[in-house]
């Protein structure tokens, strides 16, 4: 077989979730314990990684068993959530019809099981360290969406091209649909007939995902397109401006401890705790626990679930990462970290979590649409993934296949190619961005 890794890299295989680490650049081949596919998609109200179990099983398991095998793992572990019985029944038989060794995880339902420090812990018990990631302990971790590209990478020879998006929220019906990246979210609400005057949109979960404007483009990362009415608590949350949150950090905090006592990344052991953050905006608490504002994975238990008074310790860290980052401060791993004793007894159950933040009567399933929306045009940005842009190989007036490379990360650079997802003319380049207009007799 080729080498895997390098067919990800050309295809611009990048993780569908969260920041989009290139793929090929977790296939590391020595020592790999496990492999888990993350099928939890603890975000409310998001269903893409559901869909792709129930509508392909085959090829997620497929493309799971070529990752598995390329790396070496032991062990190979599905995991999601035990309350969706049909999904789990169904992938169960799908890896006995294949013969292949892959032990299925059922996880409880708490958010954010999903976080893969907490789903390694919860699925094989092992602590990532403190600032660490999954393969300081054997572990490489990748979504059901990042395996299903490998697996049309691979097996189909297809890159990158289109995303699968779940629209939801103040919607009525929720639906998952499949996009060229690169679409306009108004296009997306346009082709699916959805009025969102007086609302607001959200890229992404309602607890990880930031505001958006129609005019945005779809990305390699993008999940969710969730919509709420101005004055819903997200909005409210999301939209504070940095000055007010920092504010009410340094003169409202009661150091209750709840936002400590309920972090997820505390709770595995982690050197942080958001209450005394909150405490060194308004005194010198020594750069140490500034610092340990890096350990936070921003899963928005703290702000969302936690706090009464409604502070933000997640943007608080937030605003210390890019400034510790600025400054070159980084926060050296910390090894042998174990689980607080009362870990169990203090993690958030996702409805009691929808329940506080005003979500639950959203909760709706959001089948798939499997025909393609289709784009005339796309702006598709050149960095849509962890690591330096690409760079564009095309021209203004250039015409492009669906499919055909229009960008390459530098050669022995972090990061991913990106690739045409509609067939046209170039009608403008950048070192941001390329957009692409479908031509009049192109009708695919």
């Amino acid at each position: 077989m080729e080498d895997l890794a390098l067919i990800l890299k050309e295809a611009g295989v990048v993780g569908a979730g969260g920041a989009g680490f290139p793929t090929y650049a977790k296939l590391k081949r020595d020592g790999i314990k496990v492999y888990i596919a993350n099928g939890v998609e603890c975000e409310p109200l998001l269903w893409t990684n559901k869909e792709l179990l129930l509508n392909a099983p085959h090829m997620v398991i497929e493309g799971f068993k070529l990752l598995v095998d390329f790396v070496g793992a032991e062990r190979g572990i599905i995991a999601l959530k035990g309350k969706y019985k049909e999904i789990l029944d169904l992938i169960a038989k799908t890896v006995r019809e294949y013969g292949y060794n892959f032990e299925i995880f059922a996880g409880s339902d708490h958010y954010p099981l999903g976080d893969e420090h907490v789903l390694v812990y919860e699925s094989v018990g092992r602590v990532v360290p403190a600032g660490g990631i999954p393969l300081m302990v054997g572990a490489i971790v990748n979504n059901v969406e990042t395996i299903y590209n490998v697996y049309r990478a691979v097996v189909e020879r297809k890159p990158v091209i289109e995303k699968l998006v779940t629209v939801g929220g103040d919607v009525g019906d929720s639906v998952t649909v499949i996009v060229p990246i690169g679409m306009k979210f108004k296009e997306i609400l346009s082709a699916l007939n959805i009025d969102y005057e007086g609302k607001v949109l959200i890229e992404g979960g309602v607890m990880t995902g930031k505001i958006v404007s129609p005019e945005d483009p779809v990305t390699k990362t993008t999940g969710g397109l969730l919509l709420f009415k101005e004055g819903h608590p997200a909005i409210a949350r999301m939209s504070a401006p940095i000055s007010y949150i920092l504010k009410r950090a340094r003169t409202c905090c009661i150091q209750c401890r709840y936002c400590t006592d309920q972090c997820p990344r505390y709770l595995l052991g982690h050197d942080l705790e958001p209450h005394k953050i909150m405490m060194s905006m308004a005194f010198d608490m020594g750069m140490s626990v500034r610092k340990s504002a890096l350990l936070c994975s921003e899963c928005g238990v703290c702000e969302a679930y936690s706090c009464p008074q409604g502070l933000s310790p997640k943007r608080v860290n937030q605003y210390l990462k890019a400034k510790l980052s600025q400054e070159g401060i980084k926060y050296t791993p910390q090894p042998n970290v174990a689980p607080r004793i009362d870990r169990d007894y203090r993690k958030v159950p996702t409805q009691r979590l929808m329940d506080r933040i005003d979500i639950k009567r959203f909760d709706k399933k959001a089948p798939l649409i499997k025909e393609k929306l289709r784009a005339d045009e796309v702006t598709i940005l050149m960095k849509q993934h962890i690591g330096v842009p690409a760079v564009p190989v095309v021209s203004v007036g250039d015409h492009v296949e669906e499919g055909e490379v229009i960008a390459k990360v530098p050669e022995g650079s972090l990061g991913a190619n990106v690739h045409a997802s509609i067939s046209g003319k170039v009608e403008f380049v950048s070192n941001a961005l390329v957009v692409l207009r479908r031509e009049r007799n192109n009708h695919g």
